[in-house]
C-alpha cells in the first residue's frame, strides 16, 4: 500500500526520514444550501426600524433565532454529552458483568433508534475490553522497541528525532494518518530482536501510525505478522518463552498466517477464551468468531478442541450470522457462486444446530426469498431470491431462522439501575428538545411575518401543478410566481437525462482525446448527457474544447447553465476571447444572465456591454426580479437594480409584488428605487411575493 503524505509541518522530518509521498484524496464536503428566505438580510439602513414595524418584528425574531441557532449548537454538544454518558454506564455495567444481551433488553426505554443504541454499546464493549489491555498513544514506547526495523523504514533512531520534531504533541496530530508496510525482506536478527522486549511485549500502541495488517502495534504483533518469515520449527521454538494475547491470534487469522503457527500460537496465550481487538470497532466475541469470518475451518475445529466454539446467542448474533454477512457478495446483497470452502463450514455450522437472524423477504405471487440480516453486527447480510437464484435458493432456505425481535425488550421501566439511568437520559433529552421545538417554531413566525413560503412548500406546489397540468405547468406556475416556474423547469431539467454511463465521447473528453472527441461529435449526435458533460468541461477548458462546442453536428441546448455562477468575470472573459456564444440558453430558454446575478454585478455589466440579448417575457424568473430580491436580502437597494432597468422595460405583476416588499419593509431603498423609475409604484393593496428564487 502506499504510503500517505505528510501534511503538517512539524513533522515533515518523518517523511524525509523513511517514506516516498503519495497524493492523498480529501474529502471535500457539499456547502450546505441556505434557504434564501431565511437568511439575514444585511441591514444598513441607519434609521433603525420603528418599534412594531414589520422589519422590527422580523428582526425581533432573527435576533431570536440566532440565539437559538447557538443554543442548539450547545444543545448537540449536551446530547453528545449525554450519549457518552451512557457509553460509560454500560462500560460500569460490563464490568459488573452485566450480559450484552440484557443490555440491548432495555433499549425500548431509550428513544435513540435500534442502530445507534447498539453503536453505542458496541463503543462500551470496545471500551471495557480495552481496559483489560495495556495501550498507549505515546509513540514513545514504538521507539525504544528492540526490532522496530520489522517496519519498513522505521529504526529506533529516526523514530526519536520524529518524536523530537513532534515536540508536545507527542501523541495524534490532528488529521493524520500514516499507513505503514512490513519490511518484506526483514532480517531474521530482527525478529529475535522483537522478542526481547519482555516488559512491553503485548503494549499496544495506538496512534496516527497504522500497521498494514493491524489497527494496534505491539511487539507482539510485528513478530506474528511476520511469523511465515520462520520455519515452523523455528517458530515454535522462538515463541516458546513468550506469552501472547487473543489479539496477535486474531491479527494471524485476519492476515491469512498460515494455520500450523496459529496452532502452536494458541499454546502461548493463557486466556483463549478473551475478546480480541484486532481492529478499529470490531466487536466478534472470540476467536472462532473471527475464524469463522475467514471460513477458516480447521481452525475453527481446532479451537474447538479448546473448548472455544462460534457465538450462539439468539437476539444477539450466531456464528452463522458471521458466515453469512462474510459471504461474498454484490452491493444489492447477491450473493456471489460459493466455493466449497464456504459451503463446507455452513454445513458444519448447521450441523450443530446454528440458526442465523433473518428479516422480512420480499414475497410475491411470482416470487419468493430469503433475507438474513443481523440487527447486532449491522454488516451486509444476504437476499437470495428463489426465482433468480433457484439453486442457491434451496441451500439457504432450510437453515432455521431467528427473528430479529426474538430477544425480548423491557418497554416500561423497573426497578433495575439501567432502566433509571435510561429514562433520566431520556428526561434530559426531551428537555433539550423542548427547547429545539420552540426554536422550530420561531422559523415558522419570522415566514410568517415575512410573509413568504419556505423552498419545501414551494416544491410541494410545483409537484401538484405538475400532475395537475403537465407540460401547461410553467404558464400556470409563473401566473403564480416566476419563481416556481423556474423550480418547475428545475425538475424537469433533472429528469431529462439519467443515464450515467461512460460513453465512447465522455471517455475521450475523460482522457483528454480531443481531436478523437472533436471527430465524433461531427459525425453522432451527442446525447444530452454528453451535451452537458461537454458544456462542464467547456466552462473549465474553453480554449481546448470550443471547437468541439461549436462543430457539433446537431447543436443540443445544455440542460442548465447553473455552473456558470461559479465563474469569475475573469473566466466568463476568458470565455468570450475563446469564441463563446453567451447567447446560449438552456433547454427551457434560461440565459445566462439570471447566472451572472449570482456571480457578480460586474459578470452582468460585462454580458450588457457585449450587447447579450435577454428575453424579459420569458416564463420564470428575470433579471430584475432577482435585483429586486437581492435588494430585499440585503435591506438596500443592490446595485444590480440600475443594470436590470435596462434590459426589462415592461413590468409584471411579478416585479410590483417584490417592490411592495420592499416598501413594507425597507422604505428608505423603495423611495430610490421608484426615483429610478416612478412607474414601478405598484397600486395600493398589491399583495406582496410569497417565494423567493434559490438558485439550482
Amino acid at each position: 500500500m502506499k504510503k500517505v503524505l505528510f501534511g503538517i509541518v512539524t513533522i515533515t522530518a518523518l517523511a524525509v526520514y523513511f517514506f516516498q509521498t503519495q497524493p492523498h484524496t480529501e474529502a471535500v464536503g457539499q456547502a450546505e444550501q441556505v434557504d434564501p428566505i431565511t437568511a439575514e438580510p444585511n441591514v444598513v439602513n441607519k434609521k433603525q426600524p420603528n418599534k412594531g414595524s414589520p422589519l422590527q418584528i422580523v428582526n425581533d425574531l432573527k435576533k431570536q433565532i440566532s440565539l437559538c441557532r447557538d443554543q442548539s449548537q450547545q444543545q448537540s454538544t449536551k446530547v453528545q454529552i449525554l450519549n457518552q454518558s451512557l457509553v460509560s454506564f454500560f462500560v460500569r455495567e460490563l464490568k459488573k458483568g452485566t450480559s450484552v444481551s440484557t443490555l440491548l433488553k432495555y433499549s425500548k426505554l431509550s428513544e435513540l433508534n435500534q442502530r445507534k443504541y447498539i453503536a453505542l454499546l458496541k463503543d462500551a464493549i470496545v471500551a471495557e475490553q480495552k481496559q483489560q489491555l495495556n495501550i498507549t498513544r505515546s509513540l514513545n514506547e514504538l521507539a525504544n522497541w528492540q526490532g522496530i526495523e520489522a517496519i519498513k523504514g522505521f529504526t529506533n533512531e529516526k523514530l526519536k528525532e520524529v518524536i523530537q520534531q513532534l515536540g508536545d504533541n507527542k501523541h495524534s496530530p490532528p488529521g493524520l494518518t500514516l499507513s505503514v508496510p512490513l519490511d518484506e525482506n526483514v532480517q531474521k536478527e530482527t525478529l529475535y530482536a522483537l522478542l526481547s522486549n519482555t516488559d512491553t511485549f503485548t503494549t499496544y500502541v495506538q496512534s496516527f501510525i497504522k500497521l498494514e495488517g493491524s489497527e494496534l502495534i505491539s511487539p507482539a504483533t510485528l513478530f506474528v505478522l511476520n511469523a511465515n518469515k520462520l520455519s515452523l520449527k523455528e517458530f515454535e521454538q522462538a515463541i516458546s518463552s513468550n506469552q501472547f494475547t487473543v489479539n496477535e491470534v486474531a491479527t494471524a487469522i485476519k492476515n491469512d498466517i498460515p494455520n500450523e503457527y496459529i496452532i502452536a500460537l494458541l499454546q502461548q496465550v493463557p486466556v483463549l477464551d478473551a475478546m480480541p481487538l484486532y481492529e478499529k470497532n470490531t466487536v466478534l466475541y472470540n476467536l472462532a468468531d473471527i475464524a469463522v469470518s475467514k471460513f477458516n475451518l480447521p481452525l475453527v475445529k481446532a479451537l474447538q478442541q479448546k473448548g472455544i466454539v462460534p457465538t450462539n446467542e439468539p437476539g444477539l448474533f450466531t456464528g452463522l450470522d458471521v458466515a453469512i454477512v462474510n459471504l461474498p457478495k454484490s452491493a444489492n446483497l447477491t450473493l456471489a457462486p460459493l466455493n466449497t470452502k464456504h459451503t463446507e463450514l455452513l454445513d458444519y455450522l448447521k450441523e450443530r444446530g446454528y440458526k442465523a437472524h433473518s428479516g422480512n423477504a420480499n414475497n410475491d405471487l411470482n416470487s419468493k426469498g430469503v433475507f438474513f440480516v443481523n440487527d447486532f453486527i449491522y454488516q451486509q447480510g444476504a437476499y437470495i431470491n428463489e426465482q433468480d437464484n433457484p439453486a442457491q435458493y434451496a441451500y439457504f432456505s432450510p437453515i432455521e431462522e431467528i427473528s430479529n425481535a426474538e430477544l425480548p425488550k423491557v418497554t416500561t421501566a423497573d426497578n433495575s439501575d439501567i432502566a433509571s439511568f435510561l429514562i433520566d437520559i431520556e428526561q434530559q433529552k426531551n428537555e433539550l428538545q423542548t427547547r429545539n421545538n420552540n426554536c422550530n417554531d420561531l422559523h415558522k413566525n419570522l415566514r410568517t411575518a415575512e410573509q413568504l413560503v419556505g423552498i419545501r412548500q414551494a416544491y410541494n406546489q410545483v409537484r401538484n401543478a405538475n400532475e395537475e397540468h403537465g407540460d401547461q405547468s410553467a404558464a400556470v406556475l409563473h401566473a403564480i410566481d416566476p419563481v416556481l416556474a423556474n423550480y418547475w423547469y428545475s425538475m424537469k431539467s433533472n429528469q431529462i437525462s439519467n443515464d450515467t454511463s461512460q460513453s465512447t465521447f465522455s471517455e475521450y473528453l475523460s482522457k483528454e482525446q480531443y481531436q478523437k472527441a472533436y471527430e465524433y461529435s461531427l459525425s453522432t449526435v451527442l446525447t444530452q448527457a454528453e451535451t452537458d458533460t461537454l458544456f462542464y468541461l467547456l466552462l473549465l477548458k474553453p480554449d481546448d474544447l470550443i471547437t468541439i462546442w461549436q462543430s457539433r453536428v446537431e447543436p443540443k441546448l445544455p440542460s442548465k447553465l447553473t455552473r456558470l455562477s461559479l465563474f469569475s468575470l475573469n473566466d466568463w472573459q476568458a470565455l468570450a476571447e475563446a469564441g463563446f456564444d453567451f447567447s446560449v440558453t438552456d433547454v427551457y430558454g434560461r440565459d445566462v444572465y439570471l447566472q451572472a446575478m449570482f456571480a457578480s454585478n460586474d459578470i452582468v455589466q460585462f454580458l450588457i456591454d457585449n450587447k447579450i440579448p435577454t428575453n424579459a417575457k420569458k416564463r420564470g424568473v428575470d433579471i430584475l426580479d432577482l435585483a429586486l430580491e437581492q435588494s430585499y436580502k440585503q435591506g438596500k437597494l443592490s446595485k444590480a437594480v440600475p443594470l436590470a432597468l435596462k434590459l426589462v422595460k415592461e413590468f409584471e405583476p411579478n416585479h410590483l409584488a417584490r417592490v411592495a416588499r420592499l416598501k413594507m419593509f425597507y422604505p428608505e431603498a423603495y423611495q430610490q428605487l421608484i426615483q429610478l423609475n416612478p412607474a414601478l409604484k405598484p397600486a395600493k393593496g398589491t399583495e406582496l411575493n410569497h417565494y423567493m428564487f434559490n438558485n439550482h
